[in-house]
């Protein structure tokens, strides 16, 4: 995965308190370095760290979107949120994504 090393350091430490059996990783913005998404059934967390690389703290943006069934460019976001800590996303991601 050629992703920013904030973005694959965040993806191992998920890997130790979520079951990434139950979920996928999945990179709609291959030009983003920097995002990542995690889905579950028609559900997906976009994570953002973009805008803290040059930070040295681990906060990130998100945003929750549910997919529509039959196509899939079309969703309807639930929440976006800015800067928040990994403490935070985690618990929102296990949340959003029933896991």
């Amino acid at each position: 995965m050629n992703k920013d090393k904030t973005i694959l350091k965040l993806i191992e430490r998920l890997k130790r308190i979520v079951d990434f059996n139950l979920i996928k990783i999945v990179d709609y913005w291959d030009g983003d370095l920097c995002a990542i998404g995690l889905r579950k059934t028609n559900k997906l967390v976009y994570i953002s760290t973009c805008n803290y690389i040059d930070s040295g703290t681990n906060k990130y943006d998100y945003i929750l979107d549910i997919l529509d069934e039959f196509d899939e460019t079309k969703y309807e976001t639930v929440k976006e949120v800015t800067n928040v800590s990994e403490d935070e996303l985690n618990e929102e991601v296990k949340s959003f994504l029933d896991i």
